[in-house]
């Protein structure tokens, strides 16, 4: 018997219409469940104990009514979709389940399941992020890219990406919901991991929001800055900054160097193409 395709959920609704993944069977098959594997590759990581005792409820009284995806593995099966079905039908002890078969490859494979899980909201920010940053790991892709294809802005891909950048402690904050993925980029705008800790405590303990939380890090990272010692200037900084004042005298315009060790940097900025060509023509007498 046919499965309509409104049965196989909004995440996979739009997919299976897609001609980028082949379905190789229009009918589910029933599947004996010991030859179906999880993808050790699944985005999602992090499963509700409580929600999978309900699911487990609904399949015991009505059955597993939505198809599990799967891809073919030699004689056997890997899971693309339905992780938390293939649990509850384990976990319940039956030996069979509905799946559909689709003909993607490993790398396909996870892309779909992260569409799947995005679409559903099934994933928290840092598996998110994990599945961009392994996307992101194949041939071509760019941010631009990943974004196109999983319907999102370039600007939420690289907001996600950065939550990667923090310690371990403050992941697992964000994993378990006691940072937001705003928190967490408050965080990341502090360099030192102890103003960081600090800020994490205070956005527990006075259940800041994200604007309070960023108040709070430019406070932390300005008093931070300000107990620093003043560096220590090149003995030959005087000079060079002394030519360097002769140099935006000759080009009306403002330069900057900087020393380290034998070496430095000559900046000179310019606003405009108008403003470049000056400096172009000024410099090439």
């Amino acid at each position: 018997m046919g499965i309509p395709r409104n049965a196989l959920g909004r995440g996979l609704d739009a997919l299976i219409a897609s001609p980028r993944y082949a379905q190789v069977h229009d009918e589910y098959l029933l599947c004996p469940l010991d030859r179906i594997s999880p993808d050790p590759d699944q985005p999602r990581q992090h499963f509700d104990d409580e929600a999978l005792d309900e699911l487990c409820q609904s399949v015991r009284e009505h059955g597993v009514i939505q198809p599990l995806v799967v891809r073919q593995d030699g004689p056997d099966y890997i899971l693309i979709a339905g992780e938390r079905r293939f649990r509850a039908a384990t976990r319940l002890g039956l030996e069979s389940v509905p799946v559909v078969i689709r003909d993607v490859a490993s790398d396909e494979a996870l892309e779909l399941a992260l569409i799947e899980n995005l679409q559903r909201e099934d994933l928290n920010p840092m598996e998110e992020a994990q599945a961009y940053k392994r996307l992101l790991e194949r041939p071509g892709m760019t941010q631009e890219l990943v974004a196109k294809r999983l319907g999102r802005s370039r600007s939420s891909v690289a907001n996600a990406l950065r939550l990667l950048g923090l310690g371990r402690p403050h992941q697992s904050m964000v994993i378990l919901g006691d940072l937001t993925p705003g928190h967490a980029r408050a965080l990341l705008s502090l360099e030192e991991d102890a103003d960081r800790q600090i800020l994490a405590d205070r956005i527990v303990e006075r259940k800041l929001s994200v604007r309070e939380a960023e108040a709070s890090a430019r406070a932390l990272g300005a008093s931070t800055r300000a107990q620093r010692p003043a560096p220590r200037k090149h003995p030959l900084a005087p000079y060079c900054e002394s030519i360097a004042g002769e140099i935006s005298a000759s080009l009306d315009t403002e330069v900057s160097v900087k020393v380290r060790g034998r070496k430095g940097r000559l900046e000179i900025p310019f606003d405009g193409i108008e403003e470049l060509r000056r400096l172009r023509d000024l410099l090439t007498l």
